[in-house]
């Protein structure tokens, strides 16, 4: 692909999410429906990605307004997708007992009052905002070219490896291994968006890699946010039956127990892709003879 060819592959990228936002926006302000919220999410999701990406190509030119405009809707959205997300947990451990009954209910009950909000939030949106954005990524776009491309997103990806390289030799604290998570998602994210216009070997085993532990790390993360919202629910419900909070406790545990395995897993597959990322020094001078 020639530079010019990907300006215009980038700005059309760019130009179909938000045009598939707006639509996905304002559907879910008449409907309130979590699917059509959630789509409103994903093409925001989307939106973030290919900013993230302007952003590292010309950070000196980058306005973090652009961010800004979906701040309060993404936040809306990503809590919404939290509740449902942990109800989708919760049917994989003891779902029909007591205790684990009354907070699904109280989960559901929390995410149809946060629809509502979201609804209004919807309503507050200034579309000219967005509009004043889309110039601005758009003369960003003008300058895209591919040496710089190549270039920058290998020193980004090893920016973001040696920020993981440090936080996970303390696993034991579970904000490490959120911030690794952020770390892994901005490196997907990247790597996806620059692999639809080159590719190279390296470039394609470190995207395998972090596929693969992204997932893990996900499901950690899932785990994680539903043991916060019991923790959350037993300080609000303190008069809760004694049988239905021993049925949350084993269900923490349980979560526990299960992140506990995952980071088992996790770990020796964040080795692998630093090591493909920063080689040892005997497989580079294997590599240049």
């Amino acid at each position: 692909m020639t530079s010019s060819a990907v300006r215009e592959f980038y700005w059309r990228f760019y130009k179909k999410r938000t045009t598939s936002f707006l639509a996905n926006l304002y559907k879910s302000s008449i409907t309130g429906d979590e699917k059509d919220i959630h789509r409103t999410r994903l093409d925001m999701k989307k939106i973030y990605a290919i900013l993230e990406l302007f952003e590292m190509l010309d950070p000196g030119n980058f306005n973090q307004e652009n961010f800004e405009i979906f701040k309060v809707l993404f936040r809306f959205s990503g809590k919404i997708r939290e509740l449902q997300v942990n109800q989708l947990v919760l049917l994989n451990f003891q779902p029909f007992l007591p205790g684990t009954k009354l907070f699904a209910k109280y989960l559901r009950a929390r995410e149809n009052k946060l629809s509502k909000q979201f609804i209004s939030v919807v309503q507050k949106f200034d579309e000219k905002k967005l509009k004043k954005s889309e110039r601005s990524i758009k003369r960003l776009c003008k300058n895209i070219r591919i040496k710089t491309l190549r270039e920058r997103s290998g020193k980004f990806i090893e920016k973001r490896a040696k920020k993981i390289s440090l936080l996970r030799n303390y696993p034991s604290n579970p904000e490490n291994i959120h911030g690794i998570r952020k770390n892994l998602k901005s490196m997907v994210t990247v790597l996806t968006l620059v692999s639809m216009v080159f590719r190279d070997e390296k470039q394609d085993a470190v995207l395998g890699h972090l596929n693969q532990t992204e997932m893990l790390i996900g499901t950690w993360h899932d785990n994680q946010v539903l043991i916060n919202y019991i923790d959350h629910f037993l300080q609000r419900m303190r008069k809760t039956g004694r049988e239905q909070q021993l049925h949350l406790q084993l269900l923490r545990n349980k979560l526990i127990e299960n992140n506990h395995i995952l980071l088992q897993s996790l770990l020796p597959k964040m080795e692998e892709i630093l090591s493909v990322i920063f080689p040892p020094e005997g497989e580079l001078s294997q590599g240049k003879g």
